[in-house]
C-alpha cells in the first residue's frame, strides 16, 4: 500500500525556537507505510507533510480569494480571476472548485496517514508526550480540513441538512475510495471529536505554524459559531482571551508587519524565500499583479478607516494585508481578533447583557482606531449590525471571514444582489466527484 508525500517546504516540528529553523526536506515521493515511520524522525516528518499541504495554492490562497470575490470584498481585476466567483454562479465543472475540493481531502488524507502510522510507532520512539501531541496535531488538522470542506460544499448552516461532505477518516486507499456524503451532524461531530483530541493533548502554543491547543480552541469556538451555539462559542473565544497564551497587537498595522512574531496571530501557513519563489506559490501573481483587487464592499467600509491603508492600496486597489512580500506572502488562518469578534457575537446573539456583549468588540475597535471607542448601539440588532461591519473591516480577506459573516448575518443578498438563491450559499460538488464516487450521492440543489 503506497502513498504520496509531496513536500515543497517543510517545517520542523523539533523543538527549534526561530522561525528560521525551517527544513527544507524533499522525501521519495512514494513512500511505504512499512518503513515511513520507523523513529522520531520519521514520525515528525509525516506530520510536517500535513502541513505542507497548506502550501498549495488552492488552500492558501483560494480560501482568502474565493469567498471574498463571492461576497464583493474582492473583485476581478483580470481575466485571471474566474468571472463565475464575482456573479456568483459557479458551475460544477468549474476547475477551481475541483481543486479546492481535492485540496481540502489532500489535507484530511494527509493527516489520517499521520494518525495512523505515528499512532502504530511505539512509545519508546518518541520521547514523553511527543507521540500524543503529534497525533493530536493531524487531528486538528483534519478537522480544519473537513471543517472548509463542510462550509464550503455543505449546508454548514442547518445541523439537519443532509447536504454535508464526505467523512474521510481514515487513509484513502482503493478499497474505501467510493463514500456516501456524510450529513451535516455526522461532519461536524468528526470535527468536534478531532478538535476535543487536539485541545486535550496538543502541543502548548509556541508558535502560530503549529496546531497547537490555543489554536484548537480557537477554531472550535469558530466552528461552535457557526452551529449555531452561540453562548459556547462566547464563552470558548473568551477562554482563548483570557489564559493570554496570544494578545492583541499594540496598533492593526503591527499585526502584519512583525508577521510570525505578531503576539496575536494563532495560526498561520509558513513561509519564507523557498515557498515565495515556488511556482505553486500564486499570490504573486493574483494580489501583486492585480488580479484580484479590493472590492466595493471593503472600500466602502474601510473609507476613512486606519485600516485602510494595510488592507490595500487605494490608488489602484492592490491587496496588500494578505499579500505581505516583507514575510513572503503567508497565510492567516486564526488570529485572536477574531476572538474578539466572536465572543461580541456569541454574547448578543445569546441574550447576554447589551454592555457584556458590546465589551470585546469595544476593545477591539479601540485598537483599530488607536483611540478609546464606545459603542453606540442600543440594542442587540444595532450591535450585531455593528459587529458585522467590523468583521468585514478587521478580518476581510482572511480565511473567508467576510463571505461566512454576510451568510450569517443575513447580509449577502444586500451587499451582493447577484445571490438570489440559498442554493448559491454553497458551492457546487466538483462534478468529478459526483460522477466518479459511486456512493456520493446528490449534488447540492440548483446545481
Amino acid at each position: 500500500m503506497k502513498y504520496s508525500l509531496a513536500i515543497i517546504c517543510i517545517l520542523c516540528l523539533a523543538s527549534c525556537s526561530k522561525l528560521t529553523d525551517v527544513l527544507h526536506v524533499e522525501p521519495p515521493n512514494n513512500l511505504d507505510q512499512d518503513n515511513v515511520v520507523k523513529d522520531a524522525a520519521g514520525a515528525r516528518a509525516l506530520v510536517n507533510g500535513v502541513y505542507a499541504q497548506f502550501h498549495n495554492q488552492y488552500y492558501h490562497m483560494h480560501t482568502e480569494m474565493v469567498p471574498a470575490l463571492l461576497t464583493g470584498t474582492m473583485d476581478r481585476g483580470t481575466a485571471a480571476v474566474n468571472l463565475q466567483f464575482i456573479t456568483n454562479e459557479v458551475s460544477p465543472t468549474l476547475t477551481d472548485v475541483a481543486n479546492m475540493w481535492t485540496a481540502f481531502y489532500s489535507l484530511a488524507n494527509h493527516a489520517n496517514w499521520a494518525i495512523k502510522l505515528v499512532g502504530e510507532l511505539p512509545d519508546s520512539e518518541l520521547p514523553g508526550t511527543e507521540k500524543a501531541e503529534l497525533i493530536a496535531q493531524a487531528h486538528g488538522l483534519r478537522a480544519m480540513a473537513h471543517f472548509d470542506a463542510l462550509r464550503f460544499f455543505g449546508q454548514f448552516y442547518d445541523l439537519n441538512s443532509t447536504y454535508g461532505v464526505v467523512v474521510r477518516d481514515e487513509p484513502s486507499d482503493y478499497t474505501n475510495r467510493f463514500k456516501r456524503r456524510g450529513t451535516v451532524a455526522e461532519v461536524y461531530r468528526l470535527i468536534l471529536d478531532d478538535l476535543d483530541e487536539a485541545i486535550l493533548n496538543g502541543p502548548d502554543f509556541e508558535k502560530p505554524v503549529l496546531f497547537s491547543k490555543t489554536a484548537a480552541k480557537a477554531l472550535k469556538a469558530r466552528v461552535l459559531l457557526y452551529r449555531g451555539e452561540y453562548a459556547g462559542a462566547a464563552a470558548l473565544a473568551g477562554e482563548v482571551i483570557r489564559e493570554e497564551t496570544r494578545s492583541l497587537s499594540p496598533t492593526f498595522a503591527e499585526v502584519f508587519s512583525t508577521g510570525f512574531n505578531s503576539t496575536e496571530m494563532i495560526l498561520m501557513r509558513a513561509t519564507d524565500a523557498v515557498t515565495a519563489a515556488a511556482t505553486t506559490d500564486r499570490k504573486r501573481f493574483t494580489y501583486t499583479n492585480l488580479a484580484a483587487i479590493a472590492g466595493d464592499l471593503s472600500k466602502d467600509l474601510l473609507e476613512g478607516d486606519p485600516r485602510q491603508a494595510v488592507t490595500y492600496n487605494q490608488a489602484n486597489n492592490q491587496i496588500l494585508k494578505v499579500d505581505n512580500q516583507t514575510f513572503h506572502r503567508p497565510t492567516y488562518f486564526i488570529r485572536l481578533a477574531e476572538m474578539y469578534l466572536i465572543q461580541a457575537e456569541g454574547l448578543a446573539r445569546s441574550g447576554a447583557p447589551l454592555e457584556e456583549a458590546k465589551a470585546p468588540l469595544e476593545t477591539l475597535v479601540s485598537r483599530a482606531l488607536g483611540t478609546p471607542y464606545t459603542s453606540p448601539a442600543a440594542d442587540a440588532g444595532a450591535l450585531l449590525d455593528e459587529i458585522y461591519e467590523e468583521i468585514i473591516r478587521e478580518l476581510c480577506f482572511e480565511n473567508g471571514s467576510d463571505w461566512f459573516a454576510s451568510l450569517r448575518f443575513g447580509k449577502i443578498r444586500e451587499v451582493k444582489p447577484t445571490v438570489i438563491s440559498e442554493s448559491q450559499y454553497i458551492l457546487p460538488v466538483p462534478e468529478s466527484e459526483v460522477h466518479n464516487n459511486i456512493l456520493f450521492g446528490r449534488q447540492n440543489p440548483d446545481y
